[in-house]
């Protein structure tokens, strides 16, 4: 088997690069500006959490090869081995929907923010035994929830961010 991989999907990566981004240029203008330290100190927090989330989510993926699954993360990677797991359950709230894969000494956890959720599914469903998978797989990987109110929020924040440099600069436009 050709190893596999799948990576968060764009429609959350391209926002939260976007809010980093204005986040940034946000802080700048404040600091171009004149702010005092005091004022400056939410658009610095912003970029700053904005900036690590980004990154995080740019480095996450999932690998899955003959031997296991890896989850590559910034903070390193996790590795199972599918003869180790044990159990492969979700857990439904709204339209997230969170994967654990589990042994006897650890487990990994995945969202349904993943691109190509139902081929993830079905390659995990393919190498696990049967008994191993819980009752809630099969059906979500027939019709995976696509969870859209993450994405919709930060489209609007960085609405919000583009005013806020608008704002900032505005005056010097005119």
């Amino acid at each position: 088997m050709e190893a596999k991989e799948y990576r968060i999907r764009k429609a959350l990566v391209i926002p939260h690069l976007l809010c980093s981004l204005l986040a940034i240029g946000l802080l700048g203008a404040s600091w171009r500006q004149g702010e005092p330290s005091g004022r400056l100190f939410i658009p610095a927090l912003l970029a700053l959490l904005f900036t690590a989330l980004a990154v995080n989510i740019l480095f996450r993926r999932l690998r899955i090869d003959e031997k296991g699954i890896t989850q590559h993360r910034l903070y390193g990677p996790k590795t199972l081995s599918f003869a180790e797991i044990n159990r492969f359950d979700a857990t439904r709230l709204r339209k997230r929907v969170f994967f654990a894969l589990s042994s006897a000494e650890s487990y990994l956890l995945f969202s349904n923010a993943y691109g190509d959720l139902r081929d993830l599914i079905r390659t995990l469903c393919q190498h696990l035994p049967a008994e191993t998978i819980g009752e809630d797989i099969l059906p979500l990987a027939d019709n995976p929830p696509l969870h859209l109110s993450s994405i919709v929020t930060l489209w609007l924040m960085a609405g919000i961010l583009g005013v806020g440099i608008f704002l900032q600069i505005g005056p010097q436009l005119s």
